[in-house]
């Protein structure tokens, strides 16, 4: 839930019907921490799946498969298989304009152009441990008040 792996978005022309280049940056963090998590996550999965009563009810391993049983092999199912849940934040960083990856400020106000606002997950520094629809809303309803100078 909490990935050290950062990606980046990227406009690709002037042209606001161009297509921005999107890369997640999947398992890029330095340390490997994020692929440590998954193949740890499969084992526990798998321990949780073997132990009774639920054995009983369960089939047979569908992925990665029984055949996939070292560290290495299941580091490779994770690097090949590896996707987000959909709740992407953070492509626009909250923080003061010193900051090279800031793109807006506590206010929502984006660095370096006039009259131009954000106030969506956009700005949310990490993935909440929960679905982004009421923080999004939050952080909405923040800009908004910055706005009418509440």
């Amino acid at each position: 839930m909490t990935p050290r792996s950062r990606g980046v978005l990227k406009l690709t022309s002037r042209d606001p019907a161009d297509a921005p280049l999107l890369d997640h940056g999947y398992l890029t963090d330095p340390d490997g921490e994020d692929g440590r998590v998954l193949v740890d996550g499969i084992h526990i999965a798998r321990e949780l799946a073997a132990a009774p009563p639920l054995a009983a009810l369960l089939g047979k391993e569908k992925l990665p498969g029984a055949g996939v049983l070292s560290a290495d092999q299941v580091a490779e199912f994770t690097r090949a298989t590896v996707a987000h849940y959909f709740h992407p934040v953070g492509t626009c960083a909250l923080g003061p304009a010193a900051d090279r990856g800031a793109v807006v400020d506590a206010r929502g106000r984006v660095h370096g152009l006039d009259n131009c606002y954000i106030g969506d997950a956009s700005i949310m520094p990490v993935v909440p441990r929960a679905n982004t629809n009421i923080p999004a809303l939050v952080a909405g309803l923040r800009i908004a008040s910055c706005l009418l100078g509440a």
